[in-house]
């Protein structure tokens, strides 16, 4: 049985989109300090104007009255969902007016790509952007890798009860500490961890690349965020190949393994839990998968005969890329237009399925995640076994991730049915891409790319893209961050709201 939302949960759940917003407001507070540090007084006013507009609306929202008590799945499914959506829109609104987008609509895009850390960009003259703007960009991976709920809750803002249902909407599901507060906060503690040591080693790289220090510390920042928040944007066109440094590299292969980790994953190893780092059936997927398509992209590199060189360059640059694509990163050290020109089918392939799979549940990567991947063998090897057993016996699979588990029909049902959603997404994009003249490989690279919120290019996303597949990988980019599920219980409660409308007009 489907249930109806009434007048009074509309007012709860635009309430809380409205909290939503005036944080998004609130944060705009950072570009426009950097602004007046760096004396960018254009920029300085476009969050100015930025603040002028959001906060405003936001109060506006939360203006709506909020008649329940508690926050029940219902809502938290559909603040969750038109929550990101509607927080985007507000990001956007200083993007827009910084002359580095043609229309709002491709300011919507990167801002609904940095919260969902997808990383895919339409933006212009990147090398010349304000460094104001580059914060805010930036930021958004910050807010979105831990969650626009995640940053609501860790303050607090605006929460009754319920808070639990929507860290769940917001596509998590395990509760670090037994207080939903106490969680939230520590995963702010792991990623003000990871980004700070981050940003100090990098400052040193900066440095030594010559930067001054001013220039060198906004570098080193942002990198340490978009590496760890596994995001992929960057304040230069050419990404991670302005810097030609291999130690940049190595820094930011620690943080993009950081990043897909789960965070109850490193809450058990900050309590000396080490051996669930090889326990768990979440490293031992992705360590796997990790190796073995860094083996294949790497020989597809050298089958190619583009590069040439020793082949520790030859694996650098095949385990990066493809450690890149696994977390969900994005960065990379090749132009976009080399992709399918130079690359070879071994290493694209290699690529795809990587970017596809994804990093770990409850971390800032997106993608299948390897969980339910492993949950998948699983139970087609346990499928196997009962097929080959006598019919009288009784086999049970289990499975180690954070302790020991069983692994039940429920559970490889669940973890099939995201696969699956994934997979169809994946195909859907690509063909849509290819239905607006592009390649199909390039329009499927880039439709995997989008749904599982990695940022790799082809050179296909840009501002001179078609309107109507802007809006499809703004979708997946969406859907893919929020796991489906949140999504669709807001289609189907607009769908339920509209039929009720047309009843009731079908009757007068």
């Amino acid at each position: 049985m489907w249930l109806r939302l009434r007048l009074s949960d509309l007012r709860t759940i635009v309430h809380f989109v409205g909290v939503f917003v005036v944080g998004i407001g609130a944060a705009m507070i950072v570009p426009l300090a950097t602004a007046v540090l760096w004396r960018e007084w254009g920029a300085a006013l476009d969050y100015i104007l930025g603040m002028g507009v959001t906060l405003p609306f936001g109060f506006l929202l939360m203006h709506a009255d909020v008649v329940r008590e508690r926050i029940t799945y219902a809502h938290a499914f559909s603040i969750t969902a038109l929550g990101w959506l509607v927080a985007s829109l507000a990001a956007a609104v200083p993007l827009a007016f910084s002359g580095n987008y043609p229309t709002y609509l491709d300011a919507a895009f990167d801002a609904l790509s940095g919260l969902t850390t997808s990383g895919l960009t339409v933006v212009t003259q990147l090398d010349h952007m304000a460094q104001a703007h580059n914060m805010w960009r930036h930021l958004t991976h910050l807010i979105g890798g831990q969650g626009i709920v995640v940053a609501a809750l860790s303050l607090a803002v605006g929460l009754k009860g319920g808070g639990f249902s929507l860290y769940v909407a917001e596509a998590r599901d395990e509760r670090i500490l037994p207080n939903i507060l106490h969680t939230v906060r520590f995963i702010w503690v792991v990623t003000a961890t990871y980004v700070g040591l981050g940003t100090a080693v990098l400052f040193g790289v900066m440095l030594r690349l010559g930067m001054t220090p001013g220039r060198g510390i906004l570098h080193a920042f942002w990198a340490a965020i978009a590496t760890y928040d596994t995001g992929g944007f960057g304040p230069q066109s050419m990404n991670a190949m302005y810097y030609h440094s291999s130690t940049f590299e190595f820094v930011t292969v620690l943080l993009m393994i950081a990043g897909a980790l789960n965070f109850n994953l490193h809450a058990q190893v900050w309590r000396g839990g080490y051996d669930e780092l090889w326990r768990n059936i979440e490293t031992r997927v992705l360590a796997f998968n990790i190796l073995v398509l860094s083996i294949a992209g790497s020989a597809g590199l050298a089958a190619s005969r583009v590069f040439s060189g020793a082949p520790f360059e030859l694996w650098r640059k095949g385990a990066y890329h493809v450690l890149s694509a696994h977390t969900g990163t994005g960065h990379q050290t090749v132009y976009t237009n080399q992709w399918l020109t130079d690359m070879g089918p071994g290493f694209m392939a290699a690529i795809l399925l990587a970017m596809a799979a994804g990093g770990a549940v409850s971390s800032t990567a997106g993608g299948i995640k390897a969980l339910r991947i492993g949950i998948i063998v699983r139970s087609l090897m346990q499928q196997v076994k009962e097929a080959l057993a006598p019919s009288a016996a009784v086999s049970r699979t289990r499975y180690h991730h954070l302790r020991g588990q069983i692994l039940t029909p429920q559970v490889a049902a669940a973890a099939a049915m995201v696969f699956i959603m994934y997979a169809v997404t994946y195909v859907t994009g690509g063909f849509i891409g290819a239905e607006y003249g592009y390649d199909l490989r390039g329009a499927m690279f880039e439709s995997i790319s989008a749904t599982a919120n990695v940022g790799l290019s082809t050179g296909i996303t840009s501002a001179a893209m078609p309107v109507g597949l802007k809006v499809t990988y703004m979708l997946q980019m969406w859907a893919g961050r929020l796991e489906f599920l949140a999504v669709l219980a807001l289609f189907a409660h607009l769908v339920l709201g509209i039929r009720r409308v047309v009843s009731r007009v079908g009757r007068a």
